[in-house]
């Protein structure tokens, strides 16, 4: 029995090792294999790995460049290394176009060995208007500088982090959080495995956590976000929002508000800043232990644990109830 917990044992933690390796983008220095392909139109890039993360550049040449960084014991090897045939017969690395389609895969083997201590990184540089699917249960994933129709990502092995994406995006990672920098056109964001933020969206944004908070940034669009895992912090300008939390606070500090707000929490207290929230015609629903408002051209119902009425004729639901704290609502000019 204690020689079978001992073998498990070492087997635990040379998984770990392996995934520690593997973990992450995709590592500098001199890549392994390199092809690259000439574009002649916007096209889709179709990347997978089970051998490590991948990063995705965009630039302004009209070619795809696929560099593949192979290691072993944490060491690139390379493509003249005795080591790399033996390393190759773990993986199926496929990298080749049809038409506009980019595809470029890989795969560890089915007899993979997880003492071996090797993987595959991939980093793609593809032309701005490129669309990407991209997905790793190996590794992280980076994207950046696209400006493509749609883009489909995820990861099991690592976090998400976006940075100058534009088109219909969808990120969602159970390795890590997800993080998107200057993101312009729709997206939806979402973790198991880490926080979820975003900082300076244009276009509606749905952000979904259970493994950590959600904080939207300068976000332009309508907003849907909720965290089990944290608290909610929305900026910027919306129409509509609606944001939860189960496991910690609600913070908003909105402008533009003309179609609803819907906040509510049960880990802690909800906090709204509307800027000129004092002109808006509003139908109001507000309960918590204390709820703080100055109320104007009010007509209803006002305790200090409930308002529920019209203010200034009413107009746009606001619905905000806590449960585990106060409701404070401010207004700015």
């Amino acid at each position: 029995m204690k020689s079978q917990i001992r073998i498990k044992r070492y087997t635990l933690i040379a998984l770990m090792a392996t995934l520690l390796s593997c973990n992450g983008f995709a590592q500098k220095g001199t890549p392994t294999i390199t092809k690259t392909f000439d574009m002649n139109q916007p096209g889709t890039l179709n990347s997978q790995s089970s051998g490590g993360g991948i990063v995705v550049e965009g630039n302004d040449q009209n070619k795809v460049v696929v560099q593949a960084f192979v290691r072993k014991n944490g060491k690139i090897l390379s493509p003249t290394d005795p080591l790399l045939t033996d390393v190759m017969k773990d993986f199926n690395l496929d990298i080749k176009k049809n038409g506009s389609v980019i595809t470029a895969n890989v795969e560890r083997k089915r007899n993979f060995k997880f003492w071996n201590n090797v993987g595959i990184s991939l980093k793609i540089t593809v032309p701005k208007k490129m669309s990407c699917n991209v997905s790793s249960s190996g590794g992280g994933l980076k994207i950046s500088n696209v400006d493509g129709t749609t883009h489909d990502l995820s990861s099991s092995g690592g976090g998400i982090r976006l940075e100058n994406v534009a088109g219909t995006t969808k990120a969602s990672s159970s390795g890590g959080g997800v993080q998107a920098i200057n993101q312009n056109g729709d997206v939806r964001l979402s973790s198991s495995g880490g926080g979820v933020t975003l900082d300076e969206g244009h276009g509606s944004v749905y952000a979904r956590s259970s493994g950590g908070g959600v904080r939207l940034k300068n976000v332009h669009g309508d907003v849907d976000a909720s965290s089990s895992g944290g608290g909610v912090t929305v900026t910027g300008e919306t129409e509509a929002i609606r944001a939860t939390s189960s496991g910690g606070s609600v913070h908003v500090n909105i402008s533009n508000l003309s179609k609803k707000l819907y906040l509510a929490s049960s880990g802690g207290g909800v906090d709204a800043t509307i800027q000129n929230g004092d002109k808006l015609g509003m139908d109001l629903d507000l309960k918590s232990d204390r709820v703080h408002i100055e109320l104007h051209n009010f007509s209803g119902t006002s305790e200090k644990d409930r308002v529920k009425g019209t203010m200034n004729g009413g107009g746009i639901p606001v619905y905000m109830h806590a449960s585990g704290g106060n409701v404070n609502v401010k207004f700015q000019d």
